[in-house]
């Protein structure tokens, strides 16, 4: 199991197995409440909506919009190989992920339409973070980390390693961005954006702390 769990404000337990499904789980009795089958291993690890929608990658290629109550699909949208990068969640309801097709994904978190598309020069398993700024920071296995506009999908600058960028990128409080990559080396860029995106879930994990709560509604 790749998948790390991720909680509900109701403390439901959502995580991705390699037996091709998603599973909800009560994270008080660890009874099932339900099961969610893809096409492929779920090595993606989940995000959670300020709606309750439950956004995960499969192994089959595709993004998954699932009701976190019922199980229920709301949409899924193709991308052109495995989605093992973890998805983020914009302030506006955008979902962020990359994919092994080499790209990163901008697609609307309510109807699952693609609002635009990044390539870069290998696959993309490293998970997205977004920015207050709304600057979207993700890395490739073409040993890169890039910066994009959010809104847009323009490519605002790039930075290169002297290996592939698996590691999901964070944020400090002061812009600072720390990547890892296989090069043996841990990376501090300076950046515009100001910690992370007041969102539901700006990053893998959620927050830095990667605790995988999602926000008690007020």
């Amino acid at each position: 199991m790749d998948s790390s769990p991720a909680i509900g404000p109701d403390v439901t337990v959502y995580v991705g197995s390699d037996d091709k499904k998603l599973y909800a789980l009560s994270g008080k009795t660890g009874v099932k409440l339900w099961e969610y089958r893809t096409g492929g291993p779920v090595s993606s690890s989940p995000a959670i909506g300020s709606d309750g929608t439950v956004y995960i990658g499969s192994e089959v290629d595709k993004l998954y919009a699932i009701n976190g109550k019922t199980g229920v699909k709301l949409w899924e949208f193709k991308t052109g190989s495995y989605v093992d990068s973890s998805p983020a969640i914009g302030p506006d309801v955008t979902v962020y992920v990359g994919s092994d097709d080499n790209k990163l994904y901008a697609i609307n978190g309510k109807t699952g339409v693609k609002l635009w598309e990044f390539k870069t020069g290998a696959h993309v398993e490293s998970s997205p973070v977004i920015g207050s700024d709304g600057t979207v920071y993700v890395g490739s296995k073409d040993n890169k980390l890039y910066a994009i506009n959010g809104k847009t999908g323009v490519k605002l600058w790039e930075f290169k390693t002297g290996r592939a960028v698996n590691s999901s990128p964070a944020i400090g409080s002061d812009g600072t961005v720390y990547v890892g990559s296989d090069d043996r080396k841990l990376y501090a860029i300076k950046t515009d954006s100001k910690g992370l995106a007041k969102s539901p879930w700006p990053m893998r994990g959620q927050n830095p702390k990667h605790n995988g709560r999602a926000p008690k509604k007020e």
